[in-house]
């Protein structure tokens, strides 16, 4: 059975308390969602704003689950997953610090239609779908920001369904792992580090071939000095010569 995302706990309770409103605020601020309401709007939406933690492995929410909660990342890795009509898993994105998703819920109240899946440990800050839709009657202004933000993630997942669909199987996975460098990855002398768990069959789902193919394409490519790989992270050591693959 999958762990479930639980409240925050905390020691002390008031202390805790203050902390905790002064980092959901500085969270809620980073969207910008939130510029033009007043103090009195931020107190009352951060005391309906609750903070949970979602251990590796956890499943925010399910194909079918109601939409009636908004997420954002204060902290780790959540996976946005969808099945395919043949039941293949696709890897649609991978979200981190910041990103907010389950948005959708403030424009259609279908039942969720992918998997949220924590994979790393994550903080979110979880708010009620009711709550943001009476902020944007208040304040249509919040709501323009949230459709700036729903508009970025389909272009978004366009551009992953063009990846899908073209390119060789080499340049699909070059550029996957090019734009996964360029959303979390860490430079140094040695490259660029993309600190995700990522199995070669995890690849596989995000470039839309199987493992085998994932498999031979980074022996080739560690042999070459291309990129390095281990079981938790993946380096790559001349992301230039990926570039020039796509």
């Amino acid at each position: 059975m999958m762990p479930a995302a639980v409240p925050l706990r905390t020691g002390n309770r008031a202390a805790a308390d203050m902390m905790g409103s002064r980092s959901q605020l500085w969270y809620l601020e980073q969207l910008g969602l939130f510029d033009q309401l007043t103090d009195e709007q931020r107190l009352a939406l951060i005391g309906t704003t609750r903070t949970i933690e979602a251990k590796r492995g956890t499943r925010v929410y399910l194909p079918g689950d109601l939409s009636d909660r908004v997420y954002l990342v204060k902290s780790g890795v959540i996976r946005i997953v969808r099945q395919t009509a043949d039941r293949r898993e696709v890897v649609l994105a991978y979200l981190r610090a910041g990103d907010i998703f389950g948005e959708l819920a403030l424009v259609d109240d279908a039942p969720r239609d992918h998997v949220a899946e924590a994979t790393e440990d994550a903080v979110l800050a979880e708010i009620a779908r009711d709550t943001l839709l009476d902020l944007i009657t208040a304040m249509p202004q919040v709501g323009l920001q949230i459709a700036k933000l729903i508009g970025l993630r389909l272009r978004r997942l366009e551009a992953r369904v063009e990846e899908l669909l073209g390119g060789s199987a080499q340049a699909r996975l070059a550029q996957t792992l090019l734009q996964l460098a360029g959303e979390h990855g860490i430079s140094d002398a040695d490259g660029v580090l993309i600190p995700l768990r990522l199995s070669q069959g995890e690849l596989g789902r995000l470039v839309g071939v199987r493992r085998e193919t994932v498999n031979s394409i980074l022996q080739e490519w560690r042999e070459r000095g291309v990129v390095e790989v281990d079981r938790r992270t993946i380096r790559l050591r001349l992301p230039d010569v990926l570039r020039q693959m796509i």
